[in-house]
Order: C-alpha cells, then structure tokens, then sequence
C-alpha cells in the first residue's frame, strides 16, 4: 500500500514533540545539504551555499517549536558549510581565512533563529487571543438568551470544562449555609474530591474574602482545587472551582481568560437577579393591584343588596300593620333573594381566596363536559326559573382535566351575568367544543353588548358600568379569570358583530389524553 505525503506528515505530527522536533532539525539541514551538493556541482560555485543554510534555520525555527532547535540548526548549518564546501573538503578546519565567515554565518543564523521564533510565538499568542475572544463574545451572546440562574451555571460549566479540560464546580450559595455546587466532571473520583469538606471551606472563604482560594493561594493552600469568587458590583453572587493536577495551575493567560469568563457570568448572574425582583415586584404590584380592585368591586356590590335588605326589614318592622299580606310577602321575597346573592358573592370570595393562597391544590379530575353544562344550566334555573339557555355540546364524549365545582362556578357566573345584563329576550347560548389541544366553552348573549370603555378591564375586578348596578359584575368576573387561570386556560370577553356579547374560555386537554391512554 503506498503511503502518502500527507499520511507522512500526519504519521510525524503524531510523534512526541521532542522527538518530533529532533526529527525536524536533523530531516532539514540534511536536506539542504543535498541540495546544496546539486547546486554547487550544477553552477561550480559556492558562493550562494551560506544563504541555503540560513533558509534551513528559518525552516527549522518554523516547524519546531523553542529557541533550541533553531540553535542547533545554526550550528549544523556551519558545520556543513565547513565540511562539505570548505577547503579541504570533508574536514572540519575553522583555522583557516573562513573564520570569520564561519562566525557571522553562526551570529546571522542565531539571529534569524531567534525573530523566527518570536514571530512564530507572537502568531501563535495572536490566534490564541483571537480565538478566545471568538469564544468569549460568543459566550457572552448565550449568556444573554440564557433563561434562569440554572442556565447560566450550566453554559459557565461548560465553558470552563472546555478551557480548562478540568473538572469544575460552581457554587450560587456559600456552602456553609448549605449551598450545593453544580458538578461538570470526567469521573467519580474527582466528583468526590470536590464535593469534600475541606473543598467546601475553601469555596466558603471565597465566599468570604471575595478573593482567589485553594490551591496555589495563601487561603486553604491544601485544598485540591481553586476557587475564584464571582461578584459583581461588591455583591457576592457565587464561587468557581477547578481541580488543580499534577500539571499544576494553568498558564497565567488561561487564568486571566477564566477571570474574564467568570466576569461575564458575574454581570449575567447579577442581571438575573435584578429581573427576578423586577418581576417580582410587578407581581406584587399586580397583587395589589387586584386586591384594590377586589375591594373596590365588594364594595359597590356589597352595598346595594344590604341598602335593599335593610330598607324592607326596616319598613316591616316599622309598619307591620299599614303592609298588606301582598307587599309584605315581596318585600320577604326581596329580602331573601338579596340573601342569597350575598351568600354567592362570600362563596366567590373564598373561591378566589382558595385559588390565590394554593393555586396547585386543585383536584382536578378527567369529568364530562354534558354533565358540567347541566348541572351548571340546572343551578342557574333553580335562581332563574325563566331563564332560557340553548346548550350544545360535541357529538363524542369529551372528557376535560378540571375541578368540577369550580368551572360550575365560572359557567353559572356568566351565565348569571348574561342574564342579568344581556338586557334581550333571546336566548343565552352556551356551547362547547374542541379546539387544538383545548376544550373551548362560549357563553353567548344577543343583548346590549359590552361597553368599550369597560371591555379592556372586564376581568381586573371594576364594578359593571350597566344600568341594573344593583348585581355588578366585576368580582364574579374576576373569580372567573382566577380559577380559568389556575386550570391553565385562558378567559376573553368580546361584542358579537350580529349584537351581544359572547364570553369564551379554555381549559388544557393534555391531561385528559394522558389519563385515557
């Protein structure tokens, strides 16, 4: 099989680069000796012999790698000078009037040795660099899409364990509070080293001190790794580790790459936290937000119906004679029915307050959608007996993951507030379908519709701006958003083209395909 130059050089590059370099000073001045014997017999002169020399240092400066090799080119490159194309050939005789010669051959070959191998070095340094900003700007542009604190540790791992070829860790908490670092190792037994006690004190005074720790430091110097603080702006965000071998610590530009590696994720970290508490102050502020409206809504609903207990207790008790039987029973009929409402109205607000306070307690169990609808449509009739509700529901049996109770809650408050505010003879319409992965439940009305002004908050708790404000509609609708939300759906409002209003929410199927299957 014949082997090719390329297999050759592949072959050589393999070898130890000792060896290898050897291989390269002896293969070159050998071969420019051989060349230069052609030449010298070619032209009959010697005279350009020095110069061919001088190119086998630059050659052998180039593909070795130090200033040895070079030297040691120089110095066969005079000896092959003087013994091959010398008078008396085949001798080694520096006495003669090529003394000088012989010299500045030897001081011009050293010196182009030398700005061989620093050129050579300065390329090398130049590539590395740019290679390692390469890295580091797109290291930076992870860090910037990187989702969550978890992300930016693990993207950090994976760029030190790259660099360093190391094992490493990384700490978010002071392991002397019970912080647990995150491991990128090659084998076990370097994953128990670093999770020791004396790595951990060691990780703990860089939490402390806020300057480099373990080994190779002042600070727990018997430590198997070293730990480097990540901080930004005096805020203390985590420590970094990496085990130290028997090749001791790495180059002193690695270790100022890592340092500014570390810095990007110290800015990243730090711009993490800052998000988080940024959001959750808006949560907060939400929450707030939504109490306020909460209030002002039990307020202005709260009101109206105790304003009317109060007025006919109070004109039965003051004129229990002037009442005929008749107005006497209406005003009891009233006074009940008012009853009743705020009964509803403190049953929405422990729904919502049993949402808010353990929003992943609910049971929610596979149910049928027919039998929700129903009992929904018989709930509201038992408070409406005139009330006409059109029901459809899919052909197939459709089973949806809900908390039965609660959903009943939200299709009896739309279809109370249809009632009440629809202001139409025609009847309600709830149907029932699937969309996608959803089951998509419509209430619908033909009456007076949504006001404009009211239909971007209608969820966010205000008191209803229509006429009949005796039965506002802002907690009931507010409770309705809680609980779809908390079922991971989604609830919208809109006016129908044709007239009226139509009040649409999901709920995710996932779960019910998973319990069928």
């Amino acid at each position: 099989m014949k082997i090719t130059r390329n297999q050759k050089y592949a072959a050589l590059s393999r070898l130890p680069s000792p060896i290898r370099d050897a291989a390269v000073t002896l293969v070159i001045p050998a071969a420019v000796t051989g060349i230069s014997l052609l030449v010298s017999r070619w032209s009959g002169s010697n005279d350009n012999i020095g110069v061919i020399y001088v190119l086998a240092v630059v050659l052998v400066s180039r593909f070795t790698s130090g200033y040895l090799w070079g030297i040691i080119a120089s110095v066969l490159g005079v000896f092959g000078t003087n013994y091959f194309f010398t008078v008396p050939y085949h001798t080694l005789e520096f006495s003669s009037g090529y003394s000088i010669t012989f010299f500045s051959m030897l001081v011009v070959s050293l010196m182009t040795s030398t700005a061989t191998v620093r050129l050579r070095e300065h390329a090398r340094l130049a590539l590395l660099r740019e290679k390692r900003t390469d890295n580091l700007y797109e290291f930076s542009q992870k860090l910037l899409s990187a989702g969550g604190i978890d992300s930016i540790v693990s993207l950090t791992l994976e760029y030190l364990f790259r660099t360093l070829k190391r094992s490493v860790i990384f700490y978010t908490e002071d392991p002397a509070a019970g912080g647990r670092g995150t491991l990128k190792t090659t084998c076990d037994r370097d994953a128990l080293t670093l999770c020791s006690m004396d790595e951990q004190e060691a990780a703990h005074q860089a939490f402390v001190t806020g300057v480099r720790t373990g080994a190779g430091t002042k600070i727990c110097p018997k430590a198997a790794a070293c730990y480097f603080p990540v901080a930004a702006h005096g805020c203390m965000l985590g420590a970094v580790g990496f085990l130290v071998t028997q090749d001791g610590e790495p180059a002193v530009n690695i270790l100022t790459f890592l340092e500014m590696l570390i810095s990007q994720t110290a800015l990243a970290l730090e711009r993490q936290r800052l998000s988080e508490k940024q959001q959750a102050a808006v949560v907060e502020a939400e929450k707030e937000k939504m109490r306020t409206n909460l209030l002002r809504s039990v307020s202005h609903d709260l009101r109206t119906p105790l304003t009317s207990i109060i007025g006919a207790s109070s004109a039965i008790l003051e004129n229990p004679e002037r009442i005929d039987p008749q107005t006497r029973n209406r005003l009891i009929s009233d006074i009940h029915q008012e009853a009743q409402w705020l009964i509803r109205m403190v049953e929405n607000l422990l729904t919502v307050t049993r949402i808010h306070s353990a929003p992943a307690r609910l049971k929610k169990q596979p149910e049928a959608v027919e039998e929700i609808a129903a009992e929904s449509v018989t709930r509201l009739k038992k408070r409406f007996p005139g009330a006409a509700v059109h029901v459809s529901v899919p052909e197939e049996f459709l089973m949806v993951p809900m908390d039965a109770t609660l959903i009943e809650q939200v299709l009896i408050n739309l279809l109370e507030n249809a009632v009440r505010h629809a202001g139409a003879t025609q009847p309600i319409e709830l149907q029932v379908g699937v969309e996608q992965k959803n089951a998509v439940f419509e209430v619908r009305d033909r009456g007076k519709g949504l006001s404009e002004t009211l239909l971007p908050h209608i969820f966010d708790g205000y008191p209803s701006d229509n006429s009949d404000s005796t039965r506002g509609s802002g907690v009931g609708l507010s409770i309705c958003k809680s609980i779809v939300r908390a079922h991971g759906g989604t609830i919208t409002a809109a006016n129908r083209p044709d007239g009226g209003a139509v009040f649409t929410f999901t709920l995710p199927l996932e779960e019910a395909n998973s319990h069928d299957e």
